[in-house]
């Protein structure tokens, strides 16, 4: 009830300045946005407003009248406050940055329970002003990431190289040594990068470089959620580095959390998180198998792997057997790589064995298989 109250309240007061008052209306604006794109209503953030095609004047001074959830400027509709006026940006934007419970003067639940942010740009004086406007605000977000049972989120959802975002994360979801839990409380960093850690796109946590570190720190905003605000293209350091800023493709993002100076690592129970941009293809899963399925020590072994990432750098194996260690490398394309290892000749003088251990792992020491593989006894064998 209190907050269908708010509401209409505030939709009351939407009328008043065009009744109160001789002031042209001159339109709404073309776009609206936030930086940060999520935010705590106790936290800074910087509205935006583009006045494109509006009555206003390029770069004339514009200041912010707003009666919900508050009115900061009360009394003052012919006369804005400097406290009120906005920052010029260029190309017909302006902007406001502020702390909503300090401007608002309000607790961050009283701000929750109103009816939102509703306000005009206007003049100095009374002649012109905008439209109504809703600016945006993230409670509705929060709530329900907080309740998804996501571990991680972005918004937007359809998130770009060159536009800001914020990565949202519920402490309490991750994993670290196999435990689900126990990162809230923690210093928790971004270690991430584009394209499954492109080498040209990598924004790595370094704790021991204390502009590196604040870059990557995530900020707690309360009840186990964390989140930290980028732009992609400024954040891993494609600005001017040709010709990788000019026509980089951003595929997907890949990330983990480390605490404090490396001291635990969060991931998913699976490992890193990857969230794939928006209109990307999604390649298909890596595939690895061998072949023949069933062999003996005196058999050519072949081993495959298919769809391979792009930045794995290629692969290496090395089988086990009894007291022989057999080392090698993949050869091929991200397509396909294969290697062929004739066990006939390696294992000579092995003795019988009963089975080999297989590991194959990545050049960056990614592993791909562990495991150990039977082989058909030469009781079997004609």
């Amino acid at each position: 009830m209190k907050n269908i109250l708010s509401a209409f309240l505030a939709l009351v007061a939407i009328a008043l300045p065009l009744n109160s008052y001789a002031t042209d209306e001159v339109g709404d604006p073309a776009s609206t946005w936030t930086y940060p794109v999520i935010y705590a209503l106790d936290e800074e953030v910087t509205w935006y407003f583009d006045m494109t095609g509006t009555g206003f004047d390029d770069g004339q001074d514009l200041y912010l009248w707003a009666w919900s959830p508050s009115e900061p400027d009360a009394g003052n509709f012919d006369n804005s406050s400097d406290f009120a006026k906005l920052e010029y940006v260029g190309n017909m934007v302006w902007k406001k940055t502020l702390t909503p419970t300090k401007y608002f003067s309000m607790s961050v639940a009283d701000i929750a329970g109103s009816a939102g942010f509703w306000m005009r740009l206007k003049g100095k004086g009374n002649e012109k002003q905008s439209g109504v406007i809703n600016a945006k605000w993230s409670v509705a977000e929060l709530n329900d990431f907080k309740t998804s049972g996501n571990e991680v989120q972005i918004f937007p959802e359809k998130f770009y190289l060159d536009e800001p975002l914020s990565l949202l994360v519920n402490a309490n979801l991750l994993w670290a040594g196999g435990a689900q839990g126990g990162a809230d409380g923690e210093e928790l960093h971004l270690h991430a990068g584009l394209n499954n850690f492109d080498k040209n796109a990598i924004a790595e946590y370094q704790a021991w470089l204390p502009e590196i570190s604040e870059k990557t720190k995530l900020k707690n905003i309360g009840d186990g959620i964390y989140k930290i605000d980028f732009t992609p293209r400024t954040y891993f350091g494609l600005d001017g580095v040709p010709p990788v800023a000019d026509d980089y493709v951003m595929e997907n993002i890949q990330f983990l959390f480390p605490a404090k100076d490396w001291a635990k690592v969060f991931a998913g129970k699976d490992g890193d998180y990857v969230i794939n941009a928006p209109g990307a293809i999604i390649p298909p899963d890596p595939v690895f198998y061998f072949f023949p399925q069933k062999f003996s020590q005196y058999d050519i072994l072949t081993l495959v792997r298919t769809n391979n990432e792009k930045n794995s750098q290629g692969l290496e194996y090395k089988i086990t057997a009894g007291s022989k260690v057999i080392t090698g490398d993949f050869s091929g394309n991200m397509a396909e790589t294969r290697a062929y290892v004739d066990l006939l000749t390696q294992l000579q003088g092995a003795g019988a064995l009963s089975k080999i251990s297989l590991e194959v792992k990545d050049k960056n020491g990614k592993e791909i298989i562990k495991t150990d593989i039977p082989l058909v006894p030469d009781s079997e064998l004609e």
